[in-house]
């Protein structure tokens, strides 16, 4: 994958806050590493600019903290 586009534990806490959640910077770094970060890169770079990037990003990792109940 490229380095074109990277997850970090902002944007975890980005997504958290959106799902109307508050957490501590300890759980948002475990959250992070637990995340698949490359699948979550494969959705960002399917889109053409960076704003639907960062929404297909945000996307993914919500998808990915709910089925796999890391919140």
């Amino acid at each position: 994958m490229s380095n074109a586009f990277e997850i970090t534990p902002d944007d975890v806490l980005n997504v958290i806050h959106r799902m109307g959640k508050k957490i501590d910077d300890d759980k948002c770094e475990e959250i992070h590493n637990e995340l698949n970060l490359p699948l979550v890169e494969h959705e960002a770079l399917k889109a053409l600019n960076l704003e639907e990037q960062t929404e297909a990003a945000y996307q993914e990792i919500e998808r990915q903290i709910r089925e796999d109940d890391l919140l």
